[in-house]
């Protein structure tokens, strides 16, 4: 028996066979990126990722900085809200303290000038009681010539730290 071809050869036709072998190649082609693309995907990404990430690594730190001084600031504002809160509460003792010590300058008035009149009624040098309460404390500190001699100088500037006290505590109340 003779074999016979499976297939009888036929001229083609040669632009057929062009176009044919153009679509091999542009099917193979395809195939061959289809089966890279996941390959050139990760690639893409990989480069983007070294591009990009001291960049993001960098505003990372200056976040994490700037969040550090933010609660820095956060705790020092409301130490200093606390602070304030805490003078306020503590006003009214203030107060007590101011009128304490007004009670205080008073009595401490009150003794200084009892200790005055016991001197000038005990002064040998016969100064009146009248002319000496007529004066006052600030002719006693201005005018020397009118204290006995007995009177001590301590008497005089007790006097005259009275007044610089009640100065001082006026402004304090004008101030509150």
């Amino acid at each position: 028996m003779s074999a016979q071809p499976f297939y009888k050869e036929n001229q083609t036709d040669p632009e057929l066979e062009h176009k044919v072998k153009k679509f091999a190649d542009k099917l193979s082609e395809t195939v061959n990126i289809i089966a890279n693309e996941p390959s050139l995907a990760f690639f893409r990404i990989q480069e983007h990722v070294r591009k990009t990430l001291p960049q993001l690594v960098d505003q990372k730190h200056e976040v994490e900085d700037i969040q550090a001084k933010v609660q820095g600031s956060c705790f020092d504002a409301e130490y200093a809200t606390n602070a304030v809160k805490g003078m306020l509460s503590s006003a009214i003792h203030f107060q007590n303290i101011q009128d304490l010590l007004k009670n205080a300058m008073f009595m401490k008035q009150q003794i200084s000038y009892a200790d005055k009149r016991k001197i000038v009624k005990h002064s040998p040098n016969g100064a009146s009681t009248q002319q000496l309460e007529k004066s006052g404390d600030r002719h006693l500190q201005a005018d020397h010539q009118l204290l006995p001699e007995n009177i001590p100088k301590q008497l005089v500037e007790d006097s005259q730290e009275n007044e610089e006290v009640e100065q001082y505590m006026s402004l304090g109340v004008n101030k509150l």
